[in-house]
């Protein structure tokens, strides 16, 4: 008796192994901020009061549950401004 190999079955367990590997590469950013609930935002001049630099994104510093948007011209009722950023006051 003779073993044979399918040798189509190769090349798709290495499109396998190259997703997953791919999948893992992109949960690396999520990592890298840590905790879930310090959600960063895209940083658009300076950080906001309350946040870090980290690339192009701002992190809080603690866990927050602040709102924060990004000013276009002035901050809308309810908010107060913080560089480019509108927070929303409690």
């Amino acid at each position: 008796m003779t073993l044979t190999t399918n040798r189509a079955s190769r090349p798709r367990a290495q499109t396998l192994a190259n997703a997953a590997a791919l999948a893992l590469l992109l949960q690396i950013p999520a990592l890298a901020f840590g905790d879930d609930d310090k959600n960063p935002i895209p940083k658009v001049g300076s950080c906001p009061v309350g946040y870090r630099t980290s690339g192009n994104y701002c992190i809080p510093l603690q866990s927050t549950d602040k709102e924060v948007i990004i000013k276009l011209e002035s901050c809308p009722s309810g908010y107060r401004t913080s560089g480019n950023y509108c927070i929303k006051q409690k």
